[in-house]
């Protein structure tokens, strides 16, 4: 070139060449303002980076958890099931060998029933179910061993079944504690359920009692010692039934008293604010009176209403209905996802009580349907699972008859990508496992509505998810709690922590 430099920046491009070779412009210079180039900087440090990956990582970890513990699911469940149907037989066979049952029997009679149920489902490939049966068989066969062998909590009385929030407060104190299974109860205890509490509670001569939803009673000594070995329980407000076994038992209200003869079945209820109740005989005899001298005796299927201090005359019970169709145990189409129930007709009923439930209970019933007309419901049902249902029958009071036998009937799991189901477990967090000796308080969290079992025993979850359990463990040294949540779906997750028994003084 002749020496002019490169044209000015503000001027149009021109490139000149000489001898064959371009001197190289710029593009800022051959374009001009038109090709200024559009870059911006940014700066990441590396704390973030670094956070990222961590991050990253986790994830990770939390992805190959799930896996895991999904793998590890089928199997730990399996092993549940065979350690309580184990240990349902074991107690079976040391009750067997005793000889001295007969205080107990209708109480060993449904403990292997259970155990009968656990075993048929375990043939049948259902794992779940065996661990709800065979659950149930070990509470009851090993409370009636704890009676007869004198362990446990001393008492007049101890919790065999508690679902939802049940709690008991010890005579002369003012705190209330919550009901576990096998708990013993003292003369002067009070035991109080909530909306969705209920309790079965066995006294030591045998006779058993269920105390529905919004129950009060007292456990207490008949005055003046009372005849032979008769239990006395003050009701302060609620529903109660009971079965009397070899010795005769007294449930109390405010205004009056039933002496349920031996080998009896009777229920009574009270409203604390109306002073209204009623005592009913379902099978056997019961002797009703009140502080002005007045007596009712009732027979089977009679039934006496009170009014504050006054007793009304003796009236006809509503039969216990016959449960017609599905049959006990039957498994639903899951497809359908839907049921239909019937009954037999009872004579002189008005209308009848249905309800569903998931526990045998009937806490938290699914469905609580009164005055129904006809002796069938057709039923849509959300959810899989077992399923449990029983029928009253109502007077011209609108009074309900003794409930029927309960059946159940079970919707199979059928999930996939396309059923809409959830499938995902629910989470499950355990806080912490508190040792006392033997004795540990485990604490913990899931999510809301899931049902949660420790060491086969079910636990009391809070509307928000948490739980607290006290279990004993046997044996020294190193064991494992086991925590299992399940939610309505049937999707569960487990998980396990490593407690260390200390069993020195």
């Amino acid at each position: 070139m002749d020496g002019q430099g490169l044209p000015p920046q503000d001027g149009p491009a021109i490139v000149a060449g000489g001898g064959g070779v371009d001197k190289q412009v710029p593009d800022t210079a051959i374009f001009g303002r038109m090709a200024q180039p559009n870059i911006r900087w940014y700066s990441i440090s590396l704390d973030t980076l670094r956070g990222a990956g961590m991050f990253l990582v986790v994830l990770l970890l939390v992805v190959a958890a799930f896996f895991g513990y999904r793998n590890w699911e089928s199997w730990a469940l399996e092993r549940q099931a065979t350690s309580l149907v184990q240990e349902s037989q074991d107690l079976e066979a040391q009750l067997l060998a005793r000889g001295e049952l007969a205080v107990y029997g209708d109480e060993l009679a449904t403990g292997r029933e259970f155990l009968r149920q656990a075993l048929a489902a375990r043939d049948a490939g259902d794992v779940r179910t065996t661990v709800e049966e065979a659950r149930r068989a070990r509470d009851v066969l090993a409370s009636i061993l704890l009676n007869l062998e004198g362990k446990g909590d001393e008492g007049e009385a101890r919790f065999i079944t508690v679902h939802g929030n049940v709690e008991f407060r010890r005579a002369g104190t003012d705190d209330w504690e919550e009901a576990r299974n096998r708990v013993g109860l003292r003369s002067g205890d009070r035991v109080r359920t909530n909306t969705n509490g209920s309790a079965d509670i066995m006294f030591s001569d045998g006779t058993f009692y269920t105390v529905s939803p919004n129950s009060s009673i007292v456990i207490t000594r008949p005055a003046g010692g009372g005849q032979g070995n008769e239990q006395t329980v003050e009701m302060e407000h609620g529903w109660i039934n009971l079965t009397t076994s070899e010795n005769a038992a007294r449930v109390a209200t405010p205004d009056a008293e039933a002496r349920v003869s031996q080998d009896s079945e009777a229920f009574v209820t009270y409203e604390e604010q109306t002073r209204r109740g009623r005592i009913a005989a379902v099978r056997g005899a019961v002797e009703v009176t009140n502080g002005a001298g007045q007596t009712r005796s009732l027979d089977e299927l009679e039934q006496v209403v009170q009014q504050g201090s006054l007793l009304s005359e003796t009236r006809a019970l509503p039969s216990r209905p016959q449960l017609m169709v599905p049959p006990d145990k039957r498994e639903i189409d899951g497809d359908a996802r839907e049921v239909t129930l019937s009954w037999q007709a009872v004579s002189g009923a008005t209308g009848y009580t249905l309800q569903v439930s998931r526990n045998k209970l009937f806490t938290n019933n699914i469905i609580d349907d009164t005055g129904r007309r006809k002796t069938s419901a057709r039923l849509g049902i959300r959810g899989d699972g077992n399923f449990m249902w029983r029928v009253a029958a109502e007077g011209r009071e609108q009074e309900l008859g003794p409930w029927s036998n309960t059946r159940n009937f079970r919707i199979p799991s059928h999930k996939s990508a396309e059923s809409g189901e959830d499938q995902t477990p629910p989470e499950l967090t355990i806080e912490s496992a508190s040792g006392y000796g033997s004795i540990f308080i485990v604490e913990g969290k899931t999510e809301a509505g899931a049902s949660v079992v420790v060491n086969g025993e079910s636990v009391k979850v809070n509307a928000d998810g948490s739980f607290t359990k006290t279990i004993q463990l046997a044996g020294e040294g190193w064991s494992v709690i086991e925590v299992r949540a399940q939610d309505a779906w049937g999707n569960a997750v487990d998980r396990r922590r490593r407690v260390f028994i200390d069993g020195s003084p």
